[in-house]
């Protein structure tokens, strides 16, 4: 049995794809790892790399599967799983060196965890490496019975990246957590906000996983076309949050936190929704009417005084003339 499950799910990304494959597979020390490379249905050449590398590259295997999205895909990856171990990477990332080596030494000097939180570098266009600003990691322990401060700690260390975790199998099989595949855009808040329920100790390591991709071309973040598949994904995640509440997998207080983060997550999609393209503007109004209801919250995870009028905006003036005004704000 391998220590470290690698979950890689790969849609369209025959550029990227071998450099993220590469900065596994020259990890150095022991092969005590799997690599699961989850083919979501690639239109371009990326199913035949995926066969190409494993072929070629110890340690790495393959799964092709229809496409379901990035959370799916996951999912796929995590059944396959083995390992003691997991961790994802996204296809078009790569692995910081040494980080398995400096994996297996935490984990050797802080045993007892379940899930274990680390450091990522922004990779630029340039090919240069910087610190994410405004983030907070504090290495050491953390243990809290109170589900917000375990919210507000996670979130100030990592922004909702599972790219930086290293997760125990056996505890996320325990619990049965998985992505919600009906989110198909930010998928690790609502996860990690699940995951929350079931861990109140955590780990934090001043250790670099990951060199994340900043910028690339057609990506779900950098494109704002993509803006009323986002407001679907987080209306997906707010009907999930609520069954999950209901199911009794969160108390009050826990629900409320999550409420919380995702006004959070809202925030800045809704500021990017006022922008100057009315059909942009029109396909989002269905949404922000069904998020309604953050409108009236705070956050207890970052507060903004941007939002809190955003809020009041909301409240008053409702979804539509609230994103007219806001983008002849930005005209002026």
């Amino acid at each position: 049995m391998p220590m470290f499950s690698i979950i890689v799910p790969v849609y369209n990304v025959q550029n990227y794809l071998a450099a993220c494959v590469k900065s596994v597979a020259e990890q150095p020390g022991p092969k005590d790892w799997e690599c699961i490379l989850v083919d979501d249905g690639s239109t371009d050449a990326s199913p035949q790399l995926c066969d190409a590398l494993a072929a070629e590259i110890p340690g790495f295997q393959v799964i092709h599967r229809k496409n379901g999205g990035l959370a799916a895909a996951r999912n796929t990856g995590l059944k396959a799983a083995s390992g003691d171990w997991v961790l994802f990477l996204d296809s078009d990332d790569a692995m910081a060196p040494g980080l398995l080596a400096a994996l297996r030494r935490e984990l050797a000097a802080h045993p007892g965890y379940d899930w274990y939180i680390g450091r990522h570098l922004e990779w630029q266009p340039d090919g240069t490496l910087a610190e994410h600003p405004g983030l907070a990691l504090r290495p050491g322990p953390f243990a809290s019975a109170d589900y917000a401060a375990r919210l507000r700690a996670l979130y100030t260390a990592g922004h909702w990246s599972v790219w930086k975790y290293c997760m125990r199998r056996a505890w996320l099989r325990q619990n049965r957590l998985r992505f919600w595949p009906d989110v198909r855009w930010a998928e690790d808040w609502p996860f990690d906000l699940w995951a929350l329920t079931c861990c109140e100790r955590l780990y934090f390591l001043d250790v670099v996983f990951t060199h994340y991709r900043v910028g690339r071309p057609g990506s779900l973040l950098t494109d704002a076309q993509n803006l009323p598949r986002r407001f679907a994904a987080l209306v997906a995640a707010q009907r999930r949050l609520a069954a999950l509440a209901a199911s009794g997998g969160a108390d009050a207080a826990a629900y409320a936190a999550m409420q919380d983060a995702a006004a959070d997550v809202f925030w800045p999609q809704a500021r990017t929704a006022a922008v100057r393209d009315a059909a942009v503007r029109r396909a989002c109004l269905p949404y922000l009417r069904q998020l309604r209801p953050l409108y009236a919250r705070g956050t207890q995870v970052r507060t903004r005084r941007d939002w809190r009028a955003f809020q009041a905006m909301m409240r008053l003036l409702g979804p539509r003339l609230t994103l007219w005004l806001a983008a002849a704000r930005k005209k002026g």
